[in-house]
């Protein structure tokens, strides 16, 4: 089992209030303008009225890529409009087609609550990675938080995950938002930002490969991993380690400004987040194969993120 790790919204924001009324708590996503990202925001901002329709009654979303890889999202708890259920899917398509490993088939058999409490028992032959996405009240400061469940033998990738979305103004939302939100944390459940310690890396047997992926210097966490580190460089990054936050799953958002995977100072409202050949090797050193040519342009300008 593993312990759930916040993720997107490890940043604190009044929910009810920020997308509605355009406030932001201090450290929460802010607004940004990134005038190369429009054809991706109005993507997610047009939800085809009769796919809606299809996914209004149904409880499994799948990705709709071309990509071996494919995602099953197994939805439970507040049940979602079908045009929210539309932009789970396009979440989950963005993703598979970062991906171009194709997942090991394995037999489960786990009691209910293996990964977190409420989920139900798994015993079936797992033949594609899937998702609890599981919506409920989280509270006023989160959007959702989400981690990896038991992990292959050998390869030390996740067999499932598990994402909590917050019911309490989902509805509020902008399209891009939601997008955004379920883009960073299926790549958390996919071991983003989750598998990088000694610790976390268990596979279903009980053994460890022992690889640590970040290291400490003074009271600054860094990533270290070989292809993550080389990308960073050659976007701009400089040293020998990438800045993470505090939590030691995201990047540092003063650094990393409006990625999709950066920490509370980088993050926006109502945009989807470049995915950047950062985020990309950083799966390639969790060991999966990937399509670099789905990276979004993205570099890292050494000054401070902007304010507003």
């Amino acid at each position: 089992m593993h312990r759930r790790r916040t993720a997107s919204m490890t940043t604190t924001l009044l929910m009810l209030c920020s997308v509605a009324c355009g406030l932001s708590a201090p450290g929460a996503r802010m607004p940004d303008k990134v005038p190369e990202l429009g054809a991706r925001n109005a993507q997610a901002r047009s939800v085809d009225p009769a796919l809606a329709r299809s996914l209004a009654g149904s409880q499994t979303v799948l990705s709709s890529a071309s990509s071996p890889f494919v995602i099953e999202l197994r939805l439970r708890g507040k049940p979602l409009s079908g045009a929210q259920k539309v932009i789970l899917q396009q979440a989950a398509t963005r993703v598979s087609n970062l991906l171009t490993s194709k997942f090991q088939p394995v037999a489960l058999d786990l009691p209910g609550g293996a990964c977190d409490k409420g989920l139900p028992a798994i015993r079936e032959q797992v033949e594609r990675f899937f998702v609890f996405v599981v919506v409920k009240d989280l509270g006023d400061e989160v959007y959702g938080d989400s981690t990896p469940c038991d992990l292959h033998d050998q390869t030390y990738l996740p067999i499932y995950g598990a994402i909590d979305l917050n019911s309490r103004g989902l509805d509020l939302q902008a399209a891009p938002e939601l997008l955004d939100t379920m883009i960073h944390e299926l790549l958390h459940a996919l071991g983003v930002g989750t598998l990088w310690t000694q610790g976390e890396r268990v596979s279903l047997s009980g053994e460890s490969d022992g690889r640590t992926l970040v290291r400490k210097v003074g009271k600054q966490w860094f990533y270290t991993a070989p292809r993550a580190l080389a990308a960073y460089t050659a976007l701009g990054g400089q040293g020998s380690g990438i800045a993470l936050d505090p939590d030691q799953g995201h990047w540092a958002g003063a650094l990393f400004c409006s990625e999709i995977l950066s920490g509370a100072a980088g993050d926006v409202t109502d945009r989807v987040n470049p995915i950047s050949l950062i985020t990309l090797a950083a799966l390639q050193d969790l060991g999966y194969a990937v399509n670099l040519s789905r990276a979004d342009r993205y570099r890292i300008s050494g000054k401070a993120c902007p304010s507003y």
